[in-house]
Formats: C-alpha cells, sequence, structure tokens
C-alpha cells in the first residue's frame, strides 16, 4: 500500500503569520491538552488535524521543533511606519510627542493584556494615510468608533513585533538617558560639596 504523500511549509517569517494566528497560539501553548502539538502543526502549517494523524511522529516532532525555534527567535526590526494592508496605506502615529489623550488612554487599557489586545493596539498605532509629502506623512485622525478593529488581527506579525522592539528600543534608550543624567546630577553634587 502507498503512503501518501503531502508538503508541509512551516513559517520562517513572521510576516506569514498574523495577529489572530499568535494569539490563538498563545491559548493553544498555555494549555495542557494531548493535541497542543497537533494544533500548533494545524494553526502554522495550515494542515487539517485529520491529515496530521497521518504523519509520522518523527516527523512530527520535526515540524514541532522547527516551530518552536521559529517562535522563539529574535525579531529585530526597524519600525515598519508606513504599510500597506487590506488594500490601503497605514502609517505609524507620525509623532508620539502629539499622541491624544484618547490614542494613550486607549493603549493605557489595551495594554493591560497585550496578547489579548495586540490587534487593538496596532489599530490605535497604525491608521489609514490620509497626506503625504515626501518622506512625511499624516494618518487619519483618532476616533474608535471608526476604526474597524477586528480587521487588524489579521495585520502580519512582522508590523507588530516592529511596533514592540520600537518601544521596548525607545524604553531601554530612556532608561540609559535617565541614568546617564542621575550619574551627572550625583556627581555635581558631590563636587559642589566645600
Amino acid at each position: 500500500m502507498a503512503r501518501e504523500q503531502f508538503e508541509v511549509i512551516v513559517p520562517t517569517e513572521w510576516k506569514d503569520i498574523t495577529i489572530a494566528e499568535y494569539q490563538r497560539y498563545l491559548q493553544i501553548a498555555k494549555s495542557n491538552r494531548r493535541t497542543r502539538d497537533n494544533e500548533i502543526i494545524s494553526l502554522f502549517c495550515k494542515i487539517d488535524k485529520e491529515l496530521l494523524k497521518k504523519l509520522k511522529l518523527k516527523d512530527k516532532k520535526v515540524l514541532v521543533n522547527k516551530i518552536n525555534k521559529f517562535v522563539n527567535s529574535k525579531n529585530e526590526t526597524s519600525l515598519e511606519k508606513r504599510i500597506k494592508f487590506n488594500g490601503k496605506k497605514y502609517g505609524f502615529i507620525p509623532n508620539l510627542s502629539k499622541i491624544t489623550t484618547g490614542e494613550f488612554v486607549d493603549i493605557e487599557e489595551y495594554g493591560k493584556d497585550i496578547n489579548k489586545n495586540l490587534h487593538r493596539i496596532m489599530s490605535v498605532l497604525y491608521r489609514e494615510i490620509d497626506k503625504t509629502s515626501g518622506k512625511l506623512y499624516n494618518v487619519k485622525s483618532y476616533d474608535p468608533d471608526e476604526i474597524e478593529i477586528d480587521k487588524f488581527k489579521k495585520l502580519p506579525m512582522s508590523t507588530t513585533l516592529s511596533a514592540i522592539d520600537f518601544f521596548f528600543r525607545l524604553g531601554t534608550r530612556l532608561l540609559e538617558d535617565l541614568n546617564n543624567y542621575s550619574m551627572e546630577v550625583v556627581k555635581m553634587n558631590q563636587e559642589k560639596k566645600p
């Protein structure tokens, strides 16, 4: 009897994974179900679970290892300021120092459960571009009632991770600058003492 053959494509780039898939992965990964590996393979490799039952155990282990290696790989990228998504052009908030109270409050609230709210956070940070001039651009004003939040579940994780990495690096730089400034103040105060 001939063995059925099929090709399995394991994602190697975060652009191939959507926010919704990543959120689902996090739910599956937390579970203790016996079927966890099959669900993860099915999710990322887009394979029917019934077909997975025909997979050799050693091949399944190889797939799980490749997926784990991919998920745990570092993804240091520069911020994707402009993206094309759902046939439209979107831009990251061009000037964070001019963020509105509504944007800030919503990001703060969504940040209480980041993984669950990734798509919501991205819908605040990335909005449709309404004007461009060379390298400069403006995004539409923030109106949470007009934003179709759920469509951001289809946003590639590469874009999401670029934004997360941007804020991580920004936070790191700000801490370094604060530390350097604090050291200068301490040094100046010590020099002033008689």
